[in-house]
């Protein structure tokens, strides 16, 4: 009953500052006698902001390494970070220090999600023979 009150008034007092918001932005009458100058702003040309390429920072691993799986696409990981591969958790520890670092983390997270457990589902789904009872 309490919460039924409170959205009525809530209502109530939206309803009543609408008018209020749209009268002050409105913009103000011109009389007929007046001459009606567009007050358009002036014209602003778009700059294109040039940005140079990031270079991904040196990863302390070798080519094979630094390939290798991270299952990074899971929730709550920071509780078991500590059982992933020495890359994984040297991309997790150093996620924040550079943009860089971050794409490298962000990589390992999509590869997580792509070729990881998700990937391991959708081929099982696709490969496992399904039943479908319509009787139910």
């Amino acid at each position: 009953m309490q919460l039924t009150i409170y959205w009525i008034l809530f209502i109530f007092l939206c309803g009543i500052q609408m008018p209020l918001k749209i009268k002050a932005r409105s913009l103000p009458d011109l009389k007929s006698n007046e001459t009606q100058v567009a007050n358009a702003p002036p014209i602003i040309e778009p700059l294109h902001i040039r940005r140079m390429p990031q270079k991904i920072p040196d990863m302390p691993m070798d080519l094979l390494t630094m390939h290798s799986p991270c299952d990074m696409d899971s929730r709550g990981r920071q509780s078991y970070v500590f059982a992933f591969p020495n890359h994984c958790i040297w991309a997790f520890n150093n996620r924040y220090l550079s943009e860089g670092h971050f794409r490298i983390f962000k990589t390992y997270q999509v590869e997580g999600f792509f070729f990881g457990q998700y990937y391991e589902r959708l081929k099982r789904y696709e490969f496992d023979p399904h039943t479908y009872d319509y009787n139910l």
